[in-house]
């Protein structure tokens, strides 16, 4: 919800009419780069399509652990809507995105063969972004991988991959 307020202050900022906050493009220095950022669970929804794993936040989730008992499920289902998310991004002047990838959605089985259908999707939204001439910016997070290799290796803290800083590099 935050994401869409921003993108509706600036929306309005863009085309002239008196911005909320007191404070308009000029106010910030010419190379400022206006921009959103999502993260991939909290923002793609489609947990259990086109061949996605399980993370370890939808087992987190799931097992009712968020205050509110959400889950990721749905999210902002921009599994589905990215088309018109980037329209809104250029429509109100935004120069960038940040997005993260879901491992479990690129690589279901934590290593291995890549899934073609999240790598179908990743490249639409970064064709759909360049269309737009939107700057990319792209993060794969560790705390976003598949469950599957959670079970195998003990979780984050197993001793056989080094704890906390080892687990990623013993997973690959």
């Amino acid at each position: 919800m935050a994401f869409f307020s921003l993108l509706l202050l600036l929306l309005l900022t863009a085309h002239g009419t008196p911005p909320a906050l007191g404070f308009t493009r000029s106010d910030f220095p010419p190379d400022f780069v206006f921009g959103a950022a999502t993260s991939a669970y909290q923002y793609e929804g489609a947990v259990a399509e086109d061949g996605r794993s399980p993370s370890i936040w939808d087992i987190f989730t799931h097992a009712g652990k968020m205050a509110d008992k959400s889950t990721g499920d749905v999210a902002s289902d921009g599994y589905h809507k990215y088309k018109d998310d980037v329209k809104l991004m250029a429509d109100t002047n935004l120069e960038a995105y940040r997005f993260s990838i879901s491992w479990p959605r690129l690589i279901p089985n934590g290593r291995g063969a890549v899934n073609p259908k999240g790598l179908e999707y990743y490249n639409n939204l970064i064709n759909e972004l360049v269309k737009h001439g939107i700057q990319i910016h792209v993060m794969l997070y560790h705390l976003d991988f598949p469950q599957v290799l959670d079970d195998e290796y003990g979780g984050w803290l197993s001793p056989s991959c080094g704890g906390f800083h080892g687990i990623c590099r013993c997973m690959l």
